[in-house]
């Protein structure tokens, strides 16, 4: 039996080659009418308004290489020291976010801007003869620019947000004094009777001071109150030579004597706990790095030690360098260019917690911000990210075209500084 195919049924009197008449059409009703008609208008506007536009920045005067600070209502750019020589000697305020003038300051003659910081709520301006000679410190008044107060040294922000001003001079003739931020009042003068004072810190600044004799006397000073908190002596004379010099590094005092030997000494009792030969290489130094003691040198390379006992804890040459942020280390290793490849180290181990990725740390940014990163992109464009050291994350604050060599973010808005002079304010997150 054939199989049967179904054509359909045919209505009498019709042909196959006949087509069916269709339907006779009805006319949209209203609400059809009203949506096609809101679909042609969504076209038209589309047409009209094209690709989105990229977001206009607010552009502030700025000399290259400027340094800058940034408050949660106003940007303050001042020359940095780069600029010795050109003449420029002004520190001038913008409001944010709109980036209208506020006030402008003007240093002493010949003077030139070292750095720019806030101290107990005023702006503290850093400058020096020419870029070199003896430091001055003065604070302005953050909303008005008006000067505060002035004195000679360079400042020290203490622990319980006090300052010290540092004098450094020839051996035996430097100072520091501690002042008071609001009225710029002198609480206490030190004579420094070494090289250089050594500073105990915290994760908010200085805690103590330390003085070391030429013939290894100690004194240990309370960084607010200036009084002696304990003394000793280091490096006795028998069977050792005098100091050469001596360093703080977390809690220990660390003394290198002409042998080549680096002893390390409890800052609370000033006992010896271990020595090291270090021998003859140059640009070597010790770092505090998040409970760990760092030592470095000039090539490059790293190794932690315990600074309980002085022994080798780890060791990696592939890092050019690393800083404590928090209780974890950012180390960094070779990257492209000036973007080095960035990662989050345990301390004690210095095993790998994260790896960052390729940025080129920006140095001008808020006390309490976020650490920032810049990448140059294609299409002459640069990225933003905030590194989080203590996640091992990175979250993006914003695309910019063009190119930016510093920023600082208020939360809102990326305050940016372009290699050639000048700054904008870009909404963050774009």
């Amino acid at each position: 039996m054939s199989p049967v195919i179904e054509l359909g049924e045919m209505r009498h009197g019709e042909s196959a080659d006949e087509p069916e008449p269709a339907p006779p059409r009805r006319p949209p009703g209203p609400a059809v009418r009203v949506a096609l008609l809101g679909v042609l208008v969504l076209l038209v506007v589309h047409a009209a308004a094209g690709p989105p536009r990229r977001p206009v920045p607010i552009r502030i005067p700025a000399p290259q290489g400027a340094a800058f600070v940034v408050r949660p209502d106003r940007v303050v750019v001042a020359d940095g020291p780069g600029a010795t020589g050109r003449g420029g000697r002004v520190v001038a305020a913008y409001r944010l976010p709109g980036g209208e003038p506020a006030w402008r300051f003007a240093l002493t003659d010949g003077d030139h801007v070292l750095g720019l910081t806030t101290v107990a709520g005023g702006l503290l301006v850093t400058s020096s003869p020419a870029g070199d000679g003896d430091s001055v410190s003065a604070m302005l008044d953050p909303a008005t620019g008006t000067l505060r107060w002035r004195h000679p040294g360079y400042p020290v922000p203490t622990a319980s947000g006090g300052l010290l001003l540092e004098n450094p001079r020839p051996p035996g003739a430097g100072t520091v004094r501690a002042v008071d931020p609001a009225s710029g009042a002198v609480r206490w003068t030190l004579p420094v009777p070494g090289q250089e004072v050594g500073y105990r810190r915290d994760d908010h600044g200085v805690t103590q001071l330390v003085l070391v004799t030429p013939q290894g006397r100690v004194t240990v000073y309370d960084a607010d109150a200036g009084t002696v908190a304990h003394t000793g002596r280091v490096a006795p004379a028998a069977g050792r030579a005098d100091y050469r010099y001596a360093q703080v590094v977390a809690d220990l005092l660390l003394v290198e004597d002409a042998r080549g030997s680096v002893t390390g000494y409890g800052l609370d009792r000033l006992e010896e706990r271990w020595s090291l030969p270090v021998g003859s290489r140059a640009g070597l130094w010790f770092a505090d790095c998040a409970g760990m003691v760092c030592l470095r040198n000039q090539v490059g390379g790293a190794q932690a030690l315990d600074p309980a006992t002085g022994r080798p804890a780890w060791t990696d040459e592939r890092w050019l360098g690393m800083g404590p942020v928090g209780d974890r280390l950012i180390a960094a290793e070779r990257g492209v260019g000036e973007e080095l490849e960035l990662s989050a180290l345990d301390p004690p181990t210095g095993r790998v917690l994260a790896r960052l990725g390729r940025w080129r740390v920006s140095g001008n940014d808020l006390p309490s911000g976020p650490l920032l990163g810049l990448r140059t992109l294609t299409e002459d464009r640069t990225l933003v990210g905030a590194l989080d050291v203590a996640a091992g994350q990175v979250r993006i604050r914003g695309i910019l075209p063009g190119a930016w060599s510093e920023c600082a973010d208020t939360g809102t808005q990326l305050v940016c500084l372009r290699p050639t002079g000048g700054m904008a304010i870009w909404p963050a997150g774009r």
